[in-house]
């Protein structure tokens, strides 16, 4: 059985796109893991090691809540190439009703609850052994969005003292004020707290 990975960061519209892309998969026979909310290369990361054959990252990266999007990763954990993503837009326009699985043979969806653990192993692992953020004071601007859990944990596992800021999202508050577009609440935390 092929199997899809599925995340999304923190907009209301990501559950929308969530739904459809997994009854989508599953109507065509397809497997599909539900990992939530989640950063970008989590996803390239999960897909690999989870060795399924596409993976799906609902998100508009910096842009404001109510813009959307999909990025598609290979089983290799690369986003796929324009020319297949050409390819998938192009199979999108056409009738594909005569291709949904059978009853019996529809996919089904089980959510990965541990996802955000693997990934946050993951980062850490790419740490020189034996060296940690001990005595850092390190400001986390989490922009409301996907990595709202994940950044905050990997500094703090590496004995890091962490001061979040931006981590309380709505579904409409992602880059709101916050992120790589709005950098002012960041500089002035590392002020503010001599970080």
């Amino acid at each position: 059985t092929n199997r899809a990975i599925i995340g999304k960061d923190t907009r209301l519209s990501g559950y929308m796109f969530e739904e459809a892309m997994c009854a989508g998969f599953v109507s065509m026979g397809m497997d599909v893991i539900l990992v939530g909310p989640i950063p970008t290369p989590g996803i390239a990361v999960l897909t690999r090691s989870l060795s399924t054959d596409v993976g799906v990252m609902i998100s508009a990266s910096h842009n404001p809540f109510h813009d959307n999007g999909i990025k598609l990763f290979g089983p290799d954990g690369y986003k796929l190439p324009d020319d297949t993503e050409r390819a998938i837009e192009a199979k999108l326009e056409q009738d594909m009703s005569g291709e949904l699985a059978l009853p019996g043979d529809l996919g089904k969806a089980t959510r990965l609850e541990d996802a955000l653990g693997r990934y946050v192993e993951h980062i850490k692992s790419s740490f020189p052994k034996g060296q940690n953020l001990e005595g850092l004071k390190v400001v986390v601007d989490r922009a409301h969005g996907a990595a709202y859990k994940v950044a905050p944990q990997v500094l703090w596992e590496l004995e890091a003292e962490v001061i979040a800021i931006g981590a309380a999202p709505t579904g409409r508050n992602i880059n709101d004020g916050y992120g790589a577009t709005a950098t002012e609440n960041l500089q002035k935390a590392v002020l503010d707290n001599k970080a």
